[in-house]
């Protein structure tokens, strides 16, 4: 039911908490773009393929992220480009076939 309604909204908005400084990259982040809403979260140190206004985006302060919001639902073109983006980002650098190849490696060092 989570999965499904996330694949039914447009724009996914994500926080992280103070304790986590500036790195980024909780579960919310690969469910949103995994399930192809647009994921608009606080800027920070993300993961490899997670770059603002390619694959995602961010705001600075929580006061701004309404104002992101809106423009991001009046620019649909826009705010399909980046889902699709962040999807299929998703999809090829953290698929299961890329996890098994990456545990491989670790597991013959």
């Amino acid at each position: 039911d989570l999965y499904k309604t996330l694949s039914s909204a447009k724009i996914i908005v994500n926080g992280a908490i103070d304790m986590a400084g500036q790195d980024r990259g909780n579960m919310r982040c690969w469910e949103a773009m995994g399930a192809g809403a647009l994921l608009l979260t606080d800027a920070g140190v993300y993961p490899e393929g997670m770059v603002d206004g390619k694959t995602m985006m961010t705001y600075f302060a929580s006061d701004t992220a309404l104002h992101a919001m809106q423009s991001l639902l009046l620019d649909a073109d826009r705010l399909a480009e980046v889902s699709q983006n962040g999807k299929e980002m998703i999809r090829k650098r953290y698929s299961k076939k890329r996890q098994f190849e990456d545990f491989l490696i670790l597991a013959s060092s």
